[in-house]
C-alpha cells in the first residue's frame, strides 16, 4: 500500500513528494548531487549543513592526532555511523524497510578518508563522496544513507508540513539521528511528531522525499573517477598506472590513485557539480523501480479470476490459476512490455516483484488475505487465508538465464516445500529468448520437475512463461500451413 492510498490523499501541484510503497523498500536512493543545486528555500542550506557536519568530523580527527583511544576519535567514529534509515523506505534490497546502513567497515574507511585528506592538507571536503573515493568507493545506497541521516532534520520538517496540509494524523516517535549537535559533537535522538508506517516490524514513522532527489544509479564511483582522470589528466596519472592494466584493477587500487592525486579528485567532483544530473523518472518508471505494485494490479484487472477456493484442498488450484493469469497477461495481453526497457529485459527480482503484486491483487479482489515472506522476491511465497483456515504453497520464480536455474527446480523448490510442509509447489520459469523457448528446453524443465517430485515426494508443477517481445496482432501473418490449407480447400470447392 502506498502512503497516499493509506490516507486517501489526492495529490495537487504542491505535492512533489515520492509516494512511497510502505511494506517494502523501493530500489531508489537519495542523490546528494540532486539536492545541492536545488533553489527551493527549504533545501537551500542543505549543502552547507552537510559541509558543516564533515567540518565537525575533520576537526575531531585533527584534535585526536590519530590517537584511536582519544575521546575526539571516538566521537568522530560515532558520527560516521550511518544506520539505514527505515523511515524512508528506500534502498537497494527488496524486503522490509529495515537495514543495517553503514557498517563498521565503511565507518573505518571514511575515517581513513578523513585522515588521508588531512595528511594531504585538505581541511574539509566539498562532498562526502571524496572520502569514498579515497577509501575505495561507496555505493549510492550508502551515500544515500549518509545523506538521509545528516539531513534528517530537513526531511522531518518537510514531512510534517505535508502531513499537516493533508490532515494526516501524526504520532510521537523517538527518532534516532533526528539531528546532530555541533556543540556536543554527537547525534541526537529526539521525540518527533510524524505519520506512522503500520507495515514496519515494529511501530515507526514515515519520512517523505521529493521525487526530484531520487536516483537509481551511482553518480560518484571509482570507475567514473578513473575514466575522468584518464580522459582529462592522462599525463599526470600515466606514471602511476598503465591504462590497459588499470582498467581492470579493483577499487582499492583506484582509491590509491585517488589518494595520490587529490587535486584530480577535487576537479572530478567539481566537474560533477556542473554536470546536469537527472533524477529517476518516477512517474514513467522505465525500469520498474516504483510502479511494480500498480503494474501487477493492471495484470490482475485485465485477467480476472473466476475461481475461488472453497477449502484448503483447492488452494493449489487457486495458486495455479493466479500463475496462469499472470502468464496469460505476459504472453497474450502485451504485458511483456513491462519486463523490457530499451530492448533490455528486466532482472529476476523485478519480475518476482511484479508477480507478487499481481498475486496480492488477486487475493484482495477475492477477499483472501495473503502475506509474503519477509524476503519475498528471493524465495518462497506463503499465502495465508483469513477465512478461518490456513493453506500455503511455494512459488519459486527464476529466469532461465539464471546460472542457478536448474538448482532452483531440482533442489531449492523442493527444499522450500519440505521446510514449509507443503505438498504442492510451483516452479515458474521466465524465458526471454528463442533458445530458451525451444521444445527441448521446455521438455527438460518438465523432466526436471518429475525427477525432483519423485526424489523428494513433493509435487513440483512447472510453468514456463514466454516473456519474449511479441509482434502486434495487427501485424501478424498466418502460418504457411494454414494458408496452404485454406487455398487447398478453395481449389477443391472450385
Amino acid at each position: 500500500m502506498r502512503w497516499s492510498e493509506l490516507h486517501g490523499i489526492r495529490r495537487t501541484d504542491q505535492d512533489d513528494w515520492f509516494d512511497t510503497y510502505l511494506p517494502t523498500d523501493t530500489n531508489l536512493c537519495v542523490d546528494p548531487f540532486l539536492i545541492y543545486p536545488d533553489t527551493d528555500e527549504r533545501w537551500f542550506e542543505a549543502h552547507d549543513h552537510t559541509l558543516d557536519f564533515f567540518a565537525l568530523v575533520f576537526g575531531l580527527v585533527r584534535e585526536s592526532k590519530g590517537n584511536e583511544k582519544s575521546l575526539a576519535w571516538k566521537q568522530a567514529q560515532a558520527l560516521l555511523m550511518f544506520p539505514e534509515p527505515a523511515e524512508f523506505c528506500l534502498g537497494v534490497a527488496d524486503g522490509t524497510p529495515n537495514g543495517s546502513g553503514a557498517g563498521r567497515g565503511l565507518q573505518e574507511g571514511m575515517l581513513d578518508g578523513v585522515k588521508t585528506a588531512l595528511g594531504l592538507g585538505i581541511d574539509n571536503v566539498p562532498h562526502m563522496e571524496m572520502l569514498g573515493l579515497f577509501q575505495g568507493g561507496m555505493g549510492l545506497d550508502r551515500i544515500s544513507d549518509a545523506v538521509c541521516n545528516i539531513l534528517k532534520s530537513f526531511f522531518i520538517r518537510y514531512t510534517q508540513d505535508i502531513a499537516r496540509r493533508h490532515g494526516v494524523p501524526m504520532k510521537r516517535f523517538r527518532v534516532r539521528n533526528a539531528a546532530w549537535s555541533e556543540e556536543f559533537a554527537s547525534w541526537q535522538t529526539q521525540e518527533v511528531d510524524l505519520p506512522a508506517n503500520p507495515f514496519l516490524d515494529r511501530p515507526g514513522p514515515v519520512l517523505l522525499v521529493p521525487k526530484r532527489f531520487l536516483k537509481d544509479i551511482p553518480v560518484v564511483s571509482a570507475n567514473g573517477f578513473w575514466n575522468y582522470a584518464w580522459r582529462n589528466h592522462s599525463e599526470e596519472v600515466r606514471g602511476n598506472f598503465n591504462y590497459l592494466i588499470a582498467r581492470n584493477v579493483d577499487s582499492r587500487e583506484k582509491a590509491k590513485m585517488a589518494r595520490q592525486n587529490p587535486a584530480i579528485v577535487a576537479s572530478y567532483l567539481k566537474d560533477l557539480e556542473h554536470t546536469e544530473h537527472e533524477p529517476y523518472p518516477v512517474d514513467k518508471d522505465p525500469k520498474l523501480r516504483t510502479r511494480w505494485w500498480e503494474m501487477g494490479g493492471k495484470i490482475a484487472e485485465r485477467s480476472p479470476l473466476s475461481y475461488v477456493p472453497k477449502d484448503h484442498s483447492e488452494f493449489p488450484e487457486f495458486v495455479a490459476e493466479v500463475i496462469q493469469s499472470f502468464r496469460h497477461g505476459i504472453e497474450h495481453q502485451d504485458e511483456w512490455q513491462m519486463l523490457w526497457h530499451l530492448g533490455v529485459s528486466l532482472p529476476e527480482k523485478k519480475v518476482q516483484a511484479l508477480f507478487r503484486s499481481c498475486a496480492k491483487h488477486y487475493c484482495k479482489a477475492n477477499d483472501i488475505s495473503m502475506t509474503g515472506e519477509a524476503n519475498a522476491g528471493r524465495g518462497p511465497v506463503d499465502f495465508h487465508f483469513a477465512a478461518g483456515w490456513v493453506a500455503r504453497t511455494v512459488v519459486e520464480m527464476k529466469l532461465m538465464s539464471n546460472s542457478k536455474f536448474w538448482d532452483g527446480i531440482l533442489a531449492q523448490t523442493p527444499q522450500y516445500a519440505m521446510s514449509e510442509d507443503v505438498h504442492v509447489a510451483f516452479f515458474v520459469a521466465i524465458a526471454y529468448t528463442d533458445d530458451e523457448m525451444t521444445e527441448s528446453q521446455t521438455n527438460k524443465i518438465g523432466q526436471a520437475a518429475r525427477i525432483a517430485s519423485d526424489r523428494y515426494n513433493v509435487e513440483i508443477r512447472p510453468i514456463v512463461v514466454d516473456a519474449r517481445p511479441k509482434q502486434s496482432a495487427s501485424k501478424m501473418k498466418p502460418p504457411q500451413d494454414l494458408r496452404d490449407e485454406l487455398h487447398g480447400e478453395s481449389d477443391k470447392a472450385a
